[in-house]
């Protein structure tokens, strides 16, 4: 499980990233794709008993 914890982990923020470059890029198709890869990795995560708040908490927007 600890594997599956730590591709989870890194798959996320992989997504992250690419979903801020497309931001960055402007390219609203890609940064759709990669927050709709975002939700699936997270809802994984909760079927799995697998708590991902607290690592990604300061990736919120701030206001």
């Amino acid at each position: 499980m600890r594997e599956f914890t730590l591709t989870l982990h890194l798959r996320i923020h992989d997504s992250i990233t690419a979903l801020r470059r497309a931001h960055a890029r402007g390219d609203d198709d890609l940064a759709t794709s990669q927050a709709g890869e975002i939700e699936d990795l997270v809802e994984l995560a909760a079927r799995n008993g697998i708590d991902i708040g607290a690592g990604y908490a300061d990736l919120s927007p701030r206001g």
